[in-house]
């Protein structure tokens, strides 16, 4: 494999492994504020509880689209 095929796939790894860790955190974050809801008074509307979206985070889709962009120019380069 050469260097471009290599580094594509890094980026497209690490694009997955950050955004299964940012939607991790933002559920977890999201459950502490409903379970502080729930011990306490009660009062309003249960907050909801959302996990965060592929864009929220622009790393994510930027190391995927480059990722790919570079698997394929070293595939097409070969």
């Amino acid at each position: 494999m050469n260097f471009y095929k290599i580094t594509g796939f890094v980026l497209v790894i690490m694009s997955g492994l950050i955004y299964t860790l940012d939607r991790g955190f933002s559920l977890i974050s999201s459950s502490l504020i409903k379970a502080g809801f729930l011990s306490g008074r009660m009062t309003g509307a249960i907050p909801e509880v959302e996990a965060s979206g592929i864009f929220s985070n622009l790393f994510v889709p930027f190391f995927f689209f480059s990722g790919v962009a570079l698997i394929i120019f070293g595939i097409k380069k070969k």
